[in-house]
Formats: C-alpha cells, sequence, structure tokens
C-alpha cells in the first residue's frame, strides 16, 4: 500500500489508494491493521 511503482496500471494504482483509504479513515480499516500487527487477543489452552 505505501510503495508507488512507476510500471502499474491505473486501475492498480486507484485500488491502492482506495485501500490505503480505507484503513486510514475508517475505525474498521484501523481495527483491521491494528490485529495484523499486534495479533488478536491471546486465549488461553487451559
Amino acid at each position: 500500500m505505501l510503495h508507488i511503482f512507476s510500471d502499474e496500471e491505473d486501475f492498480n494504482s486507484r485500488m491502492q489508494l482506495a485501500a490505503l483509504d480505507y484503513v486510514t479513515s475508517s475505525k474498521a480499516g484501523m481495527t483491521t491493521i491494528a490485529e495484523n500487527y499486534v495479533g488478536l487477543p491471546y486465549e488461553s489452552l487451559e
């Protein structure tokens, strides 16, 4: 999402920007990134 490639097609560039916009402007997107970064809550096996 954060890297720009000069050989990308316009559609792919727009999809990349849409994904970046989603994760930076919506609570659900920010939650998704946070969960993927730090992991889901730990559940004890006991």
